[in-house]
């Protein structure tokens, strides 16, 4: 049986693990908040089922906060990822999404995927115990238990990824880095899961922080 306060420790760690988030840190790069036309999402992903399942979510999220956006499955083929885009080619596909009524990009990439070990420190505690002395059944005092827990190690995997809003329409293409963010990912289990959960928390973030309704 745990102690009340092993319980109390575990109730802790359960309820700020829920609240973690994937949003390590962000960046209004261009110190203002601007409206979109629409928006080209773009998640720079080989798996095909991935990609299409993460833009997805970020069209839909964002229609319900009111924003207009479209996958970009259809503009750009996953196959390009993995080749150079020659100045010439970003000037032409620019012109192309300004025409078709694009004024905003969102790209996501994974920048980078690395083993992590976490270690949380064991407790230590004294629990006071009654004891009965004499014949008669008294409880005459209490003494001292010491107890220890041992620390508890969590290895895995966290993929680091980034997501960059650049603004298409602004006639300053050199500088046109809007907003970016930071997230990190610990040991993914459901995909359908963790995209949600990471769509949700950039779109919020971009509504805050970076984009006008």
């Amino acid at each position: 049986m745990k102690t009340p306060i092993a319980v109390l420790g575990l109730l802790i760690f359960l309820l700020t693990g829920c609240a973690s988030t994937y949003l390590k840190e962000s960046s209004n790069v261009s110190k203002t908040k601007k409206q979109y036309d629409k928006i080209l999402i773009v998640a720079k992903a080989k798996d095909k089922l991935a990609r299409m399942k993460f833009e997805d979510q970020v069209v839909k999220d964002f229609a319900v906060l009111g924003i207009k956006a479209e996958s970009s499955m259809s503009i750009i083929q996953t196959e390009s990822f993995a080749k150079e885009i020659t100045d010439e080619e970003i000037q032409k596909l620019r012109d192309k999404l300004i025409q078709d009524g694009y004024s905003g990009v969102l790209i996501t990439n994974l920048i980078n995927t690395a083993q992590y070990t976490d270690v949380s420190p064991g407790n230590t505690g004294t629990a006071y115990i009654p004891v009965r002395y004499g014949r008669f059944g008294r409880y005459y005092g209490a003494y001292p238990v010491s107890y220890w827990e041992a620390d508890q190690v969590q290895t895995g995997v966290v993929h680091t990824l980034e997501s960059c809003l650049y603004d298409i329409a602004t006639t300053d293409q050199k500088d046109n880095l809007q907003w970016v963010g930071r997230f990190q990912v610990k040991d993914p289990g459901s995909l359908v899961k963790t995209i949600e959960k990471y769509s949700k928390e950039l779109t919020d973030a971009l509504v805050a922080e970076s984009i006008s309704l």
